[in-house]
């Protein structure tokens, strides 16, 4: 997340060659802040059987609150556990489009669409499309120390806002004038159809409960298929109260895909390790570290 500099781990070998790496993106500018690690690499033919390993224990040397990842690979969860870091699973949700009768991205059963669904009245939230400045002006990103990563504004900044590849669409979520959740999205087209996908969501959790008009408005207008979001750490009742339906990983009749570039129609699930025993504090996103990223 610092522009000016790539946040990168090398290791080299006696003949001064490259041997293996490591990168990683801060979540704020602090320097205890929480860390996503990013390219993970070390020759096959490394004599150091253990070079990757130390190469990610040497970030824990630097002083970093917590080290984490998401979309890790299902054979290297041994390795996370022998280390002693925790390891876990990315929840998946989908709000349908109702209207849309054939799917051309997502497989979505008719009896889903039919569901009579009856959103939470929305009487006291505003949300409205927000800019860095008023991010930076407005959001009280210190209340949020105890979340794990603590994302500062400079994060969001690079992150999202100064995207090279990417366009979001960045909401805040008002409670009389003040700001006080962001949501971050992007749509993704294919096979001429287009969803939308919730890449972030940080500050207060409850206003989400009343988020349904909002974002079925969005479906209606953009005639997205679908709206999903992947997340660990928000609560699962919250994220209904919306509309959302849990994806069925292991479904071949409820597929909402994950992997775009190449398009693959199958649901996939997104495993995650952190250094740190799961707590309620912990909230991991499809936008943390390197999973959103231009192929």
């Amino acid at each position: 997340s610092n522009r000016k500099k790539l946040n990168f781990i090398i290791s080299k070998n006696e003949k001064n060659k490259i041997n293996g790496i490591i990168g990683f993106i801060k979540a704020s500018k602090n320097n205890n802040s929480d860390v996503w690690t990013s390219t993970w690499k070390v020759l096959k033919n490394s004599i150091d059987p253990m070079l990757g390993v130390r190469l990610l224990e040497f970030i824990k040397k630097l002083g970093y609150r917590s080290i984490m990842s998401a979309g890790i690979n299902l054979d290297t969860i041994g390795i996370y556990k022998y280390l002693g870091y925790s390891t876990g699973k990315l929840d998946h949700f989908f709000l349908p489009n109702k209207k849309i009768i054939h799917n051309k991205i997502g497989i979505i059963p008719k009896k889903l669409k039919d569901l009579n669904f009856v959103p939470r009245k929305n009487k006291k939230y505003d949300i409205l499309k927000i800019s860095s400045k008023n991010l930076k002006e407005k959001f009280s990103f210190s209340s949020y120390r105890l979340r794990i990563p603590f994302k500062d504004w400079n994060y969001f900044n690079n992150r999202y806002f100064l995207h090279p590849n990417f366009k979001y669409q960045i909401y805040g979520i008002f409670l009389k004038k003040k700001l006080i959740s962001i949501i971050v999205m992007r749509d993704v087209s294919k096979k001429s159809a287009s969803i939308l996908r919730i890449i972030d969501y940080y500050g207060e959790e409850t206003p989400f409960k009343y988020l349904s008009d909002f974002f079925n408005s969005l479906i209606i207008v953009n005639e997205y298929e679908y709206i999903d979001l992947l997340c660990y750490g928000m609560k699962k009742k919250i994220i209904e109260s919306a509309g959302f339906i849990e994806v069925p990983i292991k479904s071949k009749k409820i597929v909402i895909p994950n992997y775009f570039d190449p398009f693959l129609k199958k649901n996939i699930p997104i495993y995650f390790y952190v250094n740190k025993k799961l707590n309620s504090n912990l909230r991991i996103f499809k936008g943390d570290g390197d999973q959103d990223r231009p192929n």
